[in-house]
């Protein structure tokens, strides 16, 4: 994949977007300032305009990104071309498929912009050379496996056993004001239910709300 020229990737400083990075990866491990100033060389800058693919299924030898600024859906689309919303992505979040990226496989996932986001990409044979080099960063990229494991986890345990009132209780609990960033259309995939029954139902929170007017 060419990477974007510096005039592409427009209105990010590309040091703030590194620091961004870097930020989020010492307050995980510890890493050499040496260390950092090689990953530079190796995770570029790129901009995904609203509504554009940061992934589509069916690629190959695809990047994973790291989220400096934006908001993007994960979703699989099933054999009848139904949409179905794995999560939201925000600032500090890791976006890609996680299984096809590290064995090497045909992605089955997609990822896009719901507005201008910017993402730090990397390659699979650039992470594996830093993983030689810089020790610390293979125990990161476990423990986001970890954590992934354990959203997912907690995700699937929900969609089996919580209403999907209690589902979107807890997203909004997660992401306040999600709602003025997502579709409606889109946040009931996530929940597994249709537009209409997502409508009735913040209806009827409203009316129960006590701090309604």
């Amino acid at each position: 994949m060419a990477h974007q020229t510096p005039s592409q990737v427009e209105q990010m400083d590309l040091q703030a977007a590194y620091q961004k990075l870097f930020d989020y990866m010492s307050q995980r491990v510890p890493l050499k300032d040496e260390e950092l100033e090689l990953m530079k060389n190796y995770y570029h800058l790129r901009k995904v305009q609203k509504k554009d693919f940061f992934l589509k299924e069916g690629s190959k030898h695809f990047q994973q990104g790291f989220v400096v600024q934006g908001t993007l859906r994960v979703f699989y689309t099933d054999a009848k071309g139904n949409e179905h919303v794995l999560y939201f992505a925000f600032p500090d979040w890791w976006v890609g498929d996680l299984s096809a990226f590290h064995f090497d496989d045909v992605a089955t996932l997609n990822v896009q912009a719901l507005e201008d986001s910017y993402m730090l990409e990397i390659s699979r044979e650039d992470l594996e050379f830093l993983f030689d080099r810089v020790p610390s960063l293979e125990r990161l990229f476990r423990i986001m496996a970890q954590r992934t494991l354990a959203v997912l986890q907690k995700r699937f345990l929900m969609t089996v056993s919580a209403h999907a009132e209690e589902r979107y209780q807890e997203l909004l609990n997660r992401h306040p004001g999600i709602e003025q960033l997502v579709a409606q259309h889109q946040i009931a995939s996530y929940l597994g239910i249709l537009p209409e029954s997502l409508s009735r139902m913040k209806k009827k929170l409203y009316v129960s709300s006590p701090n309604k007017k």
